[in-house]
């Protein structure tokens, strides 16, 4: 996903910070009031090293938080030529985590990794618990943990296009990590982009890469039907893969407890906006387990993203604030 952080020269890490820090006050300025007392957060910044390589990342505690209070965490996973401070920018999540109270945490892919500043997640190493980038990101939501008191039952994951994939690679190798996993014009588990494999392949392989932490881990997915970049029929495959794992994860059984044939499909239209198909899957005790918003004429962007942004649709549905009301709804069992 091309970067909408100009390209001629990349700014120091405290610059684009500061960037952020500014754009998400404009942000809370413009929010519905607040009561007259409303405080801001505080960012912060940093790099994470391991053996698997170092990355930055920036984050956002709201002012609501205070030290042995548990609050929920979101992990956010930007797209390629995209940086951290981009994508918070374009998804206005620090600016959402501050008026709905949750932390929130931006890894930032390296150059030195990939040029296109991609997350590589077609490569093997990429695709496994406790190796490559996976490890990276799962070693930056624990340092996350170690340092805010987090409410474990509520670390959630989301991404855009590569973002997205790794989200879904997230959400299979740390099932016991993190609860749930929002997509956004991404790919299903080992993401077959010629379609020799079928989703259920796919769903069982990552059944398998769950193991002994296997659960049925709920995802809320977003794509566009006119995306020239994911092919609009992935989405229908990330159901399928999801479907065939969380079936899997139930009870160890192929039976259909969960199905890639939705229970329930209504067509809504954001006021002045885009038209949608939102379908919901159900697990056996009436769960809502998958969840898929098809965006009518929408191509390779955020939808509700911030116009301040060449890749923000915003007459999308709003991406940031649906999936938060997913994440709320499914704390990890």
């Amino acid at each position: 996903m091309p970067d909408p952080v100009p390209a001629r020269r990349r700014p120091t890490r405290a610059r684009r910070v500061a960037a952020t820090v500014l754009a998400v006050l404009l942000a809370l300025v413009a929010a519905p009031a607040a009561p007259a007392h409303a405080a801001t957060g505080s960012y912060f910044a940093g790099v994470y090293t391991s053996l698997a390589g170092a990355r930055d990342y920036h984050g956002y505690v709201p002012s609501t938080y205070r030290s042995g209070t548990p609050m929920p965490l979101l992990v956010a996973l930007h797209g390629c030529t995209e940086n951290d401070v981009g994508f918070d920018l374009l998804t206005g999540l620090s600016a959402l985590a501050e008026r709905r109270g949750f932390l929130v945490v931006f890894p930032d892919q390296t150059a030195l990794a990939n040029p296109a500043k991609c997350w590589n997640w077609p490569l093997t190493v990429n695709q496994h618990r406790g190796l490559g980038e996976p490890s990276i990101i799962a070693g930056i939501t624990n340092l996350m943990r170690s340092r805010y008191t987090v409410d474990a039952a509520r670390v959630y994951v989301t991404g855009v296009s590569a973002g997205a994939v790794l989200s879904t690679i997230m959400a299979v190798t740390y099932p016991d990590l993190y609860a749930a996993a929002a997509i956004v014009a991404g790919c299903e588990y080992e993401c077959d982009l010629l379609r020799f494999r079928t989703p259920d392949q796919a769903g069982l392989d990552a059944y398998r890469e769950m193991g002994s932490r296997a659960r049925p881990v709920p995802v809320l997915i977003f794509q566009g039907t006119a995306d020239l970049v994911v092919p609009p029929v992935t989405a229908d495959r990330i159901v399928g893969q999801w479907a065939q794992t969380d079936d899997l994860a139930i009870d160890g059984r192929d039976n259909d407890d969960v199905s890639a044939t939705p229970s329930l499909v209504q067509r809504g239209q954001v006021p002045g906006g885009r038209t949608y198909t939102r379908s919901i899957h159900r697990g056996p005790d009436g769960t809502v387990l998958i969840e898929k918003y098809l965006i009518d004429g929408a191509g390779h962007a955020y939808p509700g993203g911030c116009s301040c942004s060449l890749y923000g649709d915003p007459s999308g549905p709003d991406a940031s604030g649906l999936s938060w009301d997913f994440f709320l709804a499914h704390p990890r069992r």
